[in-house]
């Protein structure tokens, strides 16, 4: 399957195109929402499961080691965003069927807290 070649925003190196894939498995009964990526995180690839900073309320990469709102995975990063120049605004899907093979970060607390089920012959990653 081919894909529009979609560069990442804001990120310009390297200087030829490349292939930007699709995380959702099917558009039916999906949600997304937009929100905060804070700044510092480098670039984010697509998948990346994401957890809330309480006291900021920017979303972070998911971490259950730490104790800062982060550590309870709220989405997945439905597409790959750069942060080093500053916050990004960017969309989280938070329900639908994922492909599971772009899904990274994801462990059992995650899939607890998103109340999610991975099939991986399918290759889905469903919430």
């Amino acid at each position: 399957m081919s894909y529009e070649k979609i560069p990442v925003p804001g990120f310009t190196s390297p200087t030829d195109t490349y292939v930007d894939p699709e995380l959702l498995y099917s558009a039916v009964g999906y949600t997304q929402k937009g929100v905060t990526i804070a700044s510092g995180q480098g670039i984010l690839p697509i998948g990346t499961v994401l957890g809330r900073k309480t006291s900021d309320k920017k979303y972070y990469v998911y971490n259950n080691a730490l104790s800062t709102g982060v550590e309870v995975a709220r989405g997945v990063l439905r597409r790959a965003v750069d942060t080093t120049s500053g916050d990004q605004l960017a969309n989280m899907v938070i329900k639908g069927i994922l492909k599971n093979s772009l899904v990274s970060g994801s462990d059992a607390g995650a899939l607890a807290d998103l109340n999610a089920r991975q099939d991986t012959v399918l290759d889905t990653f469903t919430f």
